[in-house]
């Protein structure tokens, strides 16, 4: 186990990544907050994405560390990887080819520390919005909850995520008691971010939304997840893929129960209870 000499643990999966990875370890270097050490694990990249880690590391030994243990065979498990082999006050992740915007890190932890002020034994996450860009950094959307038409608020208890998952990665900023709850082993976790937000709300911990943007999050050819537009793409979607969708329900029920027990009743009605909120608050718009 690894110490952190800084505040903030900030953990950098890699893999092929080299086209952005330099732009996105670059925006890190412009927060506001200074006070976050960057850990990088590669999962056997083939192009020159260690080299470019290597760089960085060798000229800003005291900010950038090359983790050196074997591939882990995905994002999902390179991240989880990373938390069983970093010890620190705070952990965020961080994706190979976003852009943090300066005040991101700032923000985020002004935000965490407040609430452990009124909460300080629980496990605690912040996570935010995020800007839609291209890979020249035009901005596509303004906001990503926005084009996906999901809505963060709804999420109140562990049962809540089985009708979204709401945290996205690379917006995410939690304490050691949320790294603490996540459980081991996760092979059944189907991503990195899916698997803390659930472990935080199993641990009776809190998630807090911020609407505010705080990363550029580009699509790509080769992005891992993308954006979907919303509730009209997902029906369409479902209509002609409904096998896909059916194991995907099942995949995400196991994902659940692998954390904590969740009834398939209770499973069906957050689904409804959350198409039945996207309604309402379309409704009003």
């Amino acid at each position: 186990m690894t110490q952190c000499p800084a505040n903030i643990a900030i953990l950098l999966a890699t893999y092929n990544g080299e086209q952005y990875l330099q732009e996105q370890i670059d925006s890190l270097f412009t927060q506001t907050f200074l006070d976050w050490h960057l850990y990088v694990h590669d999962d056997g990249s083939k192009d020159n994405t260690v080299n470019i880690v290597k760089d960085y590391s060798e000229k800003f030994p005291h900010k950038v560390t090359l983790m050196d243990y074997p591939p882990q065979g995905g994002a999902c498990k390179n991240f989880l990887s990373m938390l069983e082999h970093v010890d620190s006050k705070y952990y965020m992740f961080c994706d190979q080819d976003d852009i943090w915007l300066p005040n991101k890190i700032e923000i985020e932890h002004r935000e965490i520390l407040r609430n452990e002020i009124i909460a300080p034994e629980i496990p605690i996450m912040i996570n935010t919005d995020l800007t839609i860009i291209d890979e020249k950094q035009n901005v596509l959307h303004n906001s990503l909850r926005s084009y996906q038409n999901i809505y963060p608020s709804f999420i109140k208890q562990f049962k809540d995520l089985s009708a979204l998952s709401s945290c996205t990665g690379s917006t995410m900023l939690f304490n050691k008691k949320a790294k603490d709850s996540v459980k081991h082993p996760y092979q059944n976790a189907l991503m990195h971010d899916q698997w803390v937000a659930l472990c935080v709300l199993a641990a009776k911990g809190k998630i807090i939304y911020m609407p505010e943007s705080t990363v550029l999050y580009r699509q790509h050819d080769n992005n891992v997840l993308g954006a979907m537009e919303g509730p009209r793409f997902v029906w369409m979607e479902k209509i002609k893929n409904f096998r896909y969708i059916t194991r995907v329900l099942r995949n995400h029920y196991k994902q659940m129960n692998s954390i904590a027990r969740v009834s398939w009743f209770d499973f069906i009605v957050a689904k409804i209870r959350y198409r039945r909120y996207i309604n309402s608050h379309t409704t009003k718009k």
